[in-house]
């Protein structure tokens, strides 16, 4: 058997199936010395070079499917006997080219349709799988982009905006303000300032004067004496109805026009 099994590698892959069925009846004529068929085919899937590995696994598969169908499930002795050390096996196996490792899942695959093995035993083997693929393809990608720079990382999402951060409303004047300052126009220094104020807003002409002292004079004469009236007493304020507030506030929206803003 030893040497029906290392002739295989004086043969190219893939192996005929004639040369398979030599070796399987080989095995089967040696069943007496079983131990030492199944060290034989692990020393080989051990040794043997990559391109190797999968036609190993066909011969373990092809004599514990023999020896099933030929002795029965109760007295088949290579498929407990290759359980023993299957995990250390099928490391050896993993170590194929990359384009055969769909081959061992293959066969896995099968031994769980067919019930040669227990899915305890298969299903680490298919993680082993999984877990040497990632492997491969991790060392591959090492490779190919040793010296490479990195890969700039683009967020995905527009920067969060904090609460923190969005500047605050202006709140707008209570009735009070509003109020204090219809007051303010309806006296005969208010009425004069908006009066210069509205002069202030028009479009400056080519030929207009400078501002000359005496104005600025009167402006401050002005400011100075509303600035009088706004520190009376508080409870001033409220001698007005709010009829009158709202009326004197209307009026003084409709002094102002708003959609023609000053250049």
């Amino acid at each position: 058997f030893n040497q029906e099994l290392f002739s295989l590698m004086e043969m190219k892959p893939p192996i005929s199936r004639a040369k398979m069925i030599l070796i399987t009846k080989a095995a089967i004529k040696a069943i007496k010395l079983y131990k030492h068929v199944v060290q034989i085919v692990e020393k080989f899937i051990k040794k043997c070079k990559p391109e190797y590995k999968v036609p190993g696994l066909y011969v373990i598969d092809s004599i514990v499917r023999q020896s099933r169908h030929q002795f029965g499930t109760d007295k088949d002795v290579f498929g407990p006997r290759f359980c023993k050390n299957i995990t250390a096996t099928f490391q050896y196996l993993y170590l194929c080219p990359s384009e055969d490792k769909s081959k061992i899942v293959r066969v896995l695959n099968l031994w769980q349709k067919n019930g040669v093995f227990k899915i305890e035993i298969i299903q680490p083997l298919l993680d082993m799988a999984a877990g040497a693929s990632s492997a491969t393809s991790v060392t591959e990608d090492a490779t190919n982009n040793e010296g490479s720079p990195q890969p700039t990382t683009i967020p995905s999402e527009p920067p969060q905006v904090g609460a923190n951060s969005v500047p605050a409303v202006p709140q707008l004047p209570s009735s009070d303000a509003f109020a204090a300052v219809a007051q303010l126009f309806q006296t005969t220094q208010g009425q004069q300032l908006q009066q210069i104020l509205q002069t202030f807003q028009q479009p400056p002409k080519p030929q207009s004067p400078v501002i000359d002292n005496n104005v600025m004079a009167q402006v401050q004469a002005i400011t100075a004496q509303l600035q009088t009236t706004t520190t009376q007493p508080s409870e001033q304020k409220h001698d007005f109805q709010i009829p009158e507030q709202k009326t004197s506030f209307d009026k003084l929206l409709d002094r102002f026009d708003y959609d023609d803003e000053p250049e």
